[in-house]
């Protein structure tokens, strides 16, 4: 699954996974079930709310990583990489919406967009060669997360 990807990609990349899954389980368990750790709502719209923000932040974050590599030494950025780079930030703000459940969808579809850019600027060479290796399952389960946000309600 994750094979050739060094240990602290994986584990941190995993670690990520966990507040999708703790948002999915305030979901599907009744309210004040499990611990919202005064953070958030220990409820399953706190959890729909849990995977809006986490959400958001993410996907925000990894159009960054993208940035980054686009712009790594020794190589000139090129407007198209960078201009990739940028989508899925964008997509995350026009994805917030006063319903949670909306914001889950919008950002399920900006996952799925940043799926397509990993894969366009492997193909080209811009990320490491682990970086398919390790985006294609977290996304995947980001996805079935937000999907399960947005079928909330």
């Amino acid at each position: 699954m994750m094979r050739g990807v060094p240990f602290a990609s994986s584990a941190l990349g995993v670690a990520g996974l966990i507040p999708f899954v703790y948002g999915v389980m305030l979901i599907l368990s009744g309210p004040g079930v499990l611990p919202g750790f005064g953070i958030f709502d220990p409820t399953p719209d706190g959890g729909v709310k849990l995977l809006q923000d986490f959400g958001a932040i993410i996907l925000g974050f990894m159009g960054g990583c993208l940035w980054g590599f686009a712009s790594a030494p020794g190589r000139v950025p090129k407007l198209g990489l960078l201009f990739a780079s940028i989508i899925p930030a964008a997509i995350a703000l026009f994805s917030m919406r006063p319903e949670p459940e909306l914001s889950c969808a919008g950002l399920a579809f900006g996952f799925a967009v940043l799926q397509g850019i990993d894969l366009w600027l492997h193909r080209r060479g811009v990320t490491p060669e682990y970086w398919i290796s390790l985006r294609l399952p977290l996304t995947t389960g980001v996805i079935l997360c937000l999907l399960v946000g947005a079928l909330h309600g």
